[in-house]
């Protein structure tokens, strides 16, 4: 505790502050500035993961030349490990697990979000015309689009 003082009275004095104590709004504004941050990494990271696992799902196809019934064939030829998903939604946790899903989620080659479960994990369905690797998640992104929506870098 007195470390996390000390570093936000260092914090106060760099940013102009007068004495050793921040006032309640500095204190507010510094865990907002954190707090969104951190969302922001978060959130990076699942793009980047769903980029991965959508090359390495390209590339299965591809090679085997059939589509995966389950993301963990991937493993390890194509992908060293299913990556973590952390959409920083309330009720959702950082996890590598996999919500499967039938065919019939997809409609007219769209998601059908109202079938969704919300599950806070990688969602992943095909039918015999494509396949789809999303985050099962109907919470919006920093983006403003639900999750299920998003798309890799």
């Amino acid at each position: 505790m007195r470390k996390w003082n000390l570093g936000l009275a260092l914090l106060a004095t760099l940013a102009g502050c007068r004495g050793l104590s921040l006032k309640d709004e500095s204190v507010s504004e510094l865990e907002r500035n954190f707090q969104d941050s951190d969302r922001q990494v978060r959130e990076t990271r699942t793009l980047a993961g769903l980029t991965e696992m959508e090359t390495a799902l390209a590339s299965y196809v591809k090679g085997e030349r059939h589509i995966p019934e389950r993301l963990e064939e991937l493993v390890p030829k194509y992908l060293a490990a299913v990556p973590s998903v952390d959409t920083a939604a309330d009720g959702h946790h950082e996890t590598s697990d996999v919500r499967y899903y039938a065919g019939d989620l997809l409609r007219d080659g769209q998601l059908d979000g109202t079938k969704l479960k919300d599950t806070g994990k990688w969602g992943y369905v095909y039918n015999n015309r494509q396949v789809v690797l999303f985050v099962d998640c109907t919470h919006p992104s920093s983006r403003g689009r639900p999750w299920y929506q998003e798309r890799g870098f």
